[in-house]
């Protein structure tokens, strides 16, 4: 995944993503081709060297028989908007009306394993069942329809080798700029991408902002320095 430097993700913020149960696309290679299944996933700190997810798909979906070499995919799309160039001051005085897509992304590369066994299943089951219900879990409801329900499905685990984390929060544009940006996804109803612009792209780029100012100012000629003697290399005339 092409990512400059300036959008490269936080520690702190992939593990958040990471941390809190979600969905995204599972997207392996076999006899067929590219295949590719939206799921929700649970991810496990302790299952392999860098974790794992764990996730279940129907039994009659063909990917959990194809996909048994190689390397697969799961991708997680933690926010996604549209940036109006409208919500940039500084777009009327330059004319530059260029507006963008902010996003928050995992590309998440592992082994894919298949657990077709009733045990894990139904730990599979019961943890993402749990990430989102609080009031009722698999052990209030009748035993038979529960056997039934898992036979139809097969456990999946994603052994986490590699991360790649984009976090492209307009951190490339001016503080005022960016304080627009947020001021506009909230006004459009995007308060999540809001919360997460102001947090995590405005900070660096009022801290560039800092230091352009500082370095200029550093830099920029004095009274003295502006002198006939000093300008043309002259003594000044007495």
């Amino acid at each position: 995944m092409y990512t400059p430097r300036h959008f490269t993700m936080p520690p702190e913020l992939q593990a958040r993503i990471l941390a809190a149960p979600g969905v995204g696309d599972l997207i392996t290679h076999g006899p067929s081709g590219l295949l590719a299944t939206h799921l929700p996933y649970v991810f496990d700190a302790d299952m392999g060297e860098h974790g794992s997810l764990v996730l279940h798909v129907a039994r009659p979906n063909a990917q959990w028989r194809e996909a048994t070499t190689g390397e697969s995919l799961f991708i997680v799309t933690a926010a996604t908007d549209y940036i109006s160039s409208l919500w940039y001051p500084s777009a009327p005085a330059s004319g530059k009306y260029i507006p963008t897509w902010d996003y928050v992304t995992l590309h998440i590369y592992g082994e894919l394993i298949t657990h077709d066994d009733f045990e894990w299943t139904s730990m599979a089951a019961e943890r993402l069942m749990g990430a989102h219900e609080r009031t009722i879990g698999m052990a209030e409801m009748p035993a038979d329809y529960v056997a039934g329900q898992l036979r139809a499905i097969v456990g999946l685990q994603l052994q986490i080798t590699r991360i790649e984390a984009k976090a492209k929060l307009s951190q490339n544009r001016t503080p005022d700029d960016i304080r627009g940006v947020i001021d506009g996804l909230r006004e459009s109803g995007a308060d999540d991408s809001a919360a997460l612009v102001e947090e995590f792209g405005l900070p660096p780029a009022e801290r560039r902002a800092a230091l352009i100012a500082d370095v200029t100012a550093r830099h920029r000629p004095g009274p003295d320095s502006l002198s006939a003697g000093h300008v043309l290399g002259t003594p000044a005339p007495r």
